[in-house]
C-alpha cells in the first residue's frame, strides 16, 4: 500500500477535510560530519582583470567557525596567460552593453558604473573567465541606483525572460541589483567555478505569483559560492541552488519570498550565517523525482530561521509543486534528504512547525517516478544538536487557515492538532514533526528507522516533547474516513511524542555512508 499522496489525494478527502475543521473542538556530536564540500570560495587568482573574489573565503573577522573552510576548489578553465580585458558602460549605455555581451570574448570584465540600467531584454553570457562588477547592491526596497548602487531594472523586459541568463565556466558577479526580471532574476546554468557576491534581487510588489520564481538561481552547476547576497518576493525561492554539487551558501538574507533559502538535489551543500525570515518557508532542504542527482551531505549551521508565516504565493501551475504544497509557518522543509546535518542555528516563531522531515513519497507516491535519482525518495540521517529553539512555534498551522486544495499536509496537521492538542495538553506542534512514511512500506517495529537524531539542543523552558512521529499514512487514512470528531481522534491516536534525549532519538551522528548509494 502507498503511503498518502500529498500532491494525488483525492478531491473526496481533501473536501472532507474541509468539513473537518469546522467541527467543534474534542474535549478530550560524531565526527562523521557531511563533507559539504568547504574551499575558500575565493581563491581565485587567475579571475580575470577584476579583483571580485579575491577575498571571498574570508569573512569580515577573519573567518567565523562554520563559514565554510579554507581550501581552494579546482578549476577546469583559467584565465592564466590568456588576454584579459575590461569593459566599462554606464547607465544610458545599455545598448552598448547588450552588443558587448553578443559577442564577448572569454577572460572580460564588465565593470557598470553607479546607477539605474534599463533593459528591455535579459543580459545574457556565454563564454568563460567572465566578471560582471557594479559600484554596489543598495539596500531592499531600492528601485534605482545612487552612487553606491548598480540596479539593472528589467521592468519593461520581454515576457518570460531572465535577468542574468549565464552559462560560462569561472563567472563571477557582485556588488549590484536584479530588479523586476520577468522570469528569474540571475540564472546561472550548467556552469563551474561560480561567484556571486553581494547581489541583491527583488520584485517591487510582495505576495504576487506573477512575481519572478527565483531571485538567485545556479542550476545543473559545480563549485557555486552564493555570499552575502539578498532576495526578497520571488514567487519560489530567493535564493536556490539545485542539481549541483560543491556549494557554499552564506551569510545572505532572504526575505518575504515563498521559501527563502532552498538547496534541492545537489550534493555536499554547506549552509551557514544566512538569516532566512518572513518568508512561507525560510530554509528547504530537498530532492525531487525525474532529476539525476541524488542530493546527499549538506550541511546547516549559524542560521536563523524566525517568523517564517508569509502566506504561500506560489502559483501552482507555474511553480514547482512542492514549494507551492508547504504550509505558511514551516521554519525548515526537509524531504527526500540524506545526512543532513543542522547545528547552532536558531528557530522560533514559525507558525506551522520549526523542521518538517517527509519522504518524497508524501509528494510523489510511484516509486518509479524516482527512478531517475537512484530511487531517492527516502529521507535518512537528519542530524539536529546544540541549536535553539526559542518558542513561539507551532500554534497556528498554516497561518489558522490551511488549504486542503493547495496545501494538503497543513490540513492534516492543523486538522489533527486542533482536535487532539487541547485535549492532552500539548500547547502546538513540536519543534521537528516527522512523517513517518520512509522507509516505505512503514516496519512498525522499527522505531527510528532513518536515524533521526535530535539531542544538546535548547529549548523553551517548561519544553515536554521536542519530536513528533505523525505517522502520515496512518493519519491520512483515519480522516479519509469521514470528517467526524472520532476519526481525528482515533489519527491522534496514531502520532507519537518524544523529548529530547529521549530513545529512540537521542543518537548522535550518521549511519555508514556505504548505505546511502
Amino acid at each position: 500500500m502507498h503511503p498518502l499522496s500529498l500532491s494525488r489525494a483525492p478531491r473526496a478527502v481533501l473536501l472532507a477535510l474541509v468539513g473537518l475543521l469546522a467541527l467543534p473542538a474534542c474535549s478530550d556530536d560524531g565526527d562523521d560530519r557531511p563533507d559539504a564540500g568547504q574551499p575558500d570560495s575565493g581563491t581565485r587568482p587567475d579571475a580575470g582583470a577584476g579583483d571580485a573574489g579575491s577575498d571571498a573565503g574570508t569573512s569580515d573577522d577573519g573567518g567565523t567557525e562554520g563559514d565554510g573552510g579554507t581550501v581552494a576548489w579546482p578549476q577546469d578553465f583559467s584565465c592564466e596567460g590568456k588576454e584579459q580585458t575590461t569593459l566599462t558602460f554606464n547607465p544610458g549605455q545599455e545598448q552598448e552593453l547588450q552588443d558587448a555581451v553578443n559577442d564577448l570574448a572569454e577572460c572580460t570584465t564588465i565593470e557598470l558604473g553607479a546607477g539605474t540600467f534599463q533593459f528591455d531584454n535579459a543580459i545574457t553570457i556565454r563564454a568563460n573567465g567572465i566578471t560582471i562588477q557594479g559600484a554596489g547592491k543598495g539596500t531592499q526596497g531600492e528601485a534605482t541606483g545612487g552612487e553606491a548602487s548598480t540596479v539593472l531594472d528589467f521592468s519593461n523586459a520581454a515576457a518570460n525572460t531572465n535577468g542574468l541568463d549565464v552559462v560560462s565556466k569561472l563567472f563571477t558577479v557582485s556588488d549590484l541589483a536584479v530588479w523586476n526580471a520577468k522570469k528569474d532574476g540571475m540564472r546561472i546554468e550548467s556552469s563551474s567555478n561560480v561567484n556571486i557576491q553581494r547581489v541583491r534581487t527583488e520584485w517591487a510588489a510582495e505576495n504576487l505569483e506573477s512575481n519572478g520564481k527565483y531571485g538567485i538561481y545556479p542550476v545543473k552547476s559545480t563549485y557555486v559560492l552564493v555570499e552575502d547576497c539578498e532576495a526578497y518576493n520571488a514567487a519560489d525561492a530567493g535564493i536556490y541552488v539545485g542539481q549541483t554539487q560543491h556549494t557554499i551558501v552564506r551569510r545572505n538574507v532572504a526575505k518575504k519570498n515563498v521559501a527563502g533559502i532552498e538547496i534541492e538535489n545537489t550534493k555536499f551543500a554547506h549552509v551557514s550565517h544566512n538569516v532566512a525570515q518572513d518568508n512561507t518557508t525560510g530554509l528547504v532542504v530537498f530532492d525531487l523525482p525525474g532529476n539525476p542527482i541524488r542530493g546527499t551531505d549538506v550541511y546547516i549551521a549559524h542560521n536563523t530561521i524566525t517568523g517564517n508565516n508569509r502566506p504561500n504565493f506560489a502559483s501552482v501551475e507555474a511553480s514547482s509543486s512542492t514549494v507551492s504544497q508547504v504550509p505558511a509557518g514551516t521554519g525548515t522543509f526537509i524531504l527526500a534528504s540524506r545526512r543532513v546535518e543542522l547545528e547552532h542555528n536558531t528557530w522560533g516563531d514559525n507558525n506551522t512547525v520549526d523542521i518538517a522531515i517527509l519522504s518524497g513519497l508524501a509528494i510523489e507516491s510511484d516509486p518509479i517516478q524516482w527512478a531517475a535519482g537512484f530511487f531517492n525518495y527516502p529521507s535518512q540521517d537528519i542530524f539536529i544538536h546544540d541549536n535553539t529553539f526559542t518558542g513561539g512555534s507551532g500554534r497556528m498551522v498554516d497561518n489558522g487557515a490551511p488549504d486542503p486544495e493547495r496545501r494538503p499536509l497543513g490540513a492534516l496537521v492543523g486538522a489533527v492538532y486542533q482536535y487532539g492538542a487541547a485535549a492532552h495538553g500539548v500547547t502546538g506542534v513540536e519543534h521537528v514533526l516527522w512523517d513517518g512514511i520512509d522507509p516505505a512500506p512503514r516496519d512498525e517495529s522499527l522505531a527510528n528507522p532513518i536515524n533521526i537524531c535530535f539531542t544538546r539542543n535548547t529549548l523553551p523552558e517548561g519544553t515536554q516533547a521536542s519530536v513528533v512521529d505523525f505517522d502520515l499514512q496512518a493519519v491520512g487514512g483515519h480522516l479519509a474516513a469521514g470528517p467526524t470528531p472520532e476519526n481525528a481522534a482515533a489519527a491522534w491516536g496514531e502520532t507519537r511524542r518524544y523529548a529530547q534525549d529521549a530513545e529512540p532519538y537521542n543518537c548522535a551522528g550518521f549511519t555508514p555512508a556505504l548505505t546511502l548509494r
